[in-house]
């Protein structure tokens, strides 16, 4: 996974128990962690509460992202040994010896994988020790193949194909079918996210638009 070893955990139920036993296991583990689902405001969103608990700083609760609004990103950090603060963090894992990264990811599919190319990515690159030049995103300027509509209130990620016209320039072409966050068949053949800025709600075929490269 982009450099790093994978530890999957499997699959925990909505149970605030089953869940804090489960992060705390993984953040025990691994030097970054992933989770999908739990994030929002529903009945049976736990994890940010759970982190809060662990002793975790949490960074960030949401984006301003479409697919992705619900994201949680928080660090865990261990007390020096023997230290104050030792009693303040009496529920954080005591096996914990080096900062942890992690990311609550949203549980619609589509909207998990595009918060894993726009943030994680980057992320676990960094941390495998590569320059920014290599971990950062990769945005290249195209010319939009259709209308791209948004409703503006959020950055917006449209899927689809990124290639060379003849001329050599970038040219992207948006998938057919529904964009929904649940649906993941349309992103089969995805090497590229249209970006639509918070604010516009259009963009015509034929104007540039900047494109994420993924895949």
């Amino acid at each position: 996974l982009l450099g790093g070893v994978p530890i999957p955990m499997g699959i925990v139920r909505d149970q605030p128990d089953d869940l804090k036993n489960a992060i705390a296991n993984a953040i025990s583990e691994a030097d970054m962690v992933l989770s999908t689902g739990g994030v929002s405001v529903g009945d049976y969103d736990y994890v940010d509460k759970i982190l809060a608990q662990l002793g975790a700083e949490i960074h960030i609760h949401s984006v301003a992202v479409k697919p992705g609004k619900p994201l949680t990103v928080a660090t865990f950090t261990s007390p020096l040994p023997n230290s104050p603060e030792d009693s303040d963090l009496s529920s954080t894992p005591s096996c914990l010896k080096r900062p942890v990264l992690y990311f609550g990811l949203p549980g619609n599919p589509v909207s998990a994988l595009v918060s894993c190319w726009r943030f994680v990515k980057p992320a676990l690159l960094k941390l495998s020790g590569l320059p920014e030049e290599v971990s950062k995103p990769v945005f290249v300027k195209a010319i939009a193949c259709n209308d791209l509509h948004a409703g503006g209130g959020r950055e917006t990620y449209l899927w689809g194909q990124l290639c060379l016209d003849a001329a050599g320039n970038h040219e992207f072409h948006l998938a057919s079918g529904s964009h929904s966050s649940g649906n993941l068949i349309n992103l089969a053949y995805t090497n590229g996210l249209a970006v639509v800025p918070i604010g516009k709600t259009l963009i015509r075929a034929g104007e540039s638009v900047l494109v994420l490269q993924v895949g």
